[in-house]
Formats: structure tokens, sequence, C-alpha cells
């Protein structure tokens, strides 16, 4: 399967808002690496949720793989382009 890119709707932003408000909220002085540990368990309760009929683990690891790496350019660019940048 190739990852099939599909921007992202108002719902999904919406979801990705809510998380960063929860975790704001429950967890504002937790590490960032404890954070993303956490995140990364939901991740594989995800995954596990998955229909296997319809999606192969490649699959759904090249989906997850996508995802953080566009994830990732999002703030790396974000960050370049802010005053006192390395851009």
């Amino acid at each position: 399967m190739r990852t099939k890119v599909v921007d992202a709707s108002r719902q999904h932003e919406e979801l990705r808002n809510g998380f960063i408000a929860a975790i704001r909220q429950i967890a504002p002085e937790m590490p960032a690496d404890e954070i993303l540990a956490v995140v990364c368990v939901f991740v594989g309760q995800l995954i596990a949720l998955q229909d296997q009929r319809r999606f192969s683990s490649d699959a759904i690891m090249e989906l997850v793989s996508f995802n953080i790496e566009a994830g990732n350019k999002v703030v790396i660019d974000d960050l370049l382009k802010t005053k006192g940048g390395n851009g």
C-alpha cells in the first residue's frame, strides 16, 4: 500500500488540538519525553485496533512513520521561520 496523502480537515485539527489541550490541562509539568512515551503507548493501542482485513502491518507502520515525519517537518519549518531561527 502506498501512503495516501490527505490534507488535514477541520475535524482532524480539532482532534489534535484537543489532545494538546488535554496534555496541558492534565500534565502541564510532565517532561516531554514522558508525554511522548504515553502517546506512543496510545498509538500502539490504536494500531492494534486497526482492521487487519483492510490494512497490513506494514501499511499501518508506513502510515505512522509518514505522519511522524510530517509532524516533525511542520515544527521544524515553523522554527526556521521564527525570528532568531537558523534558516
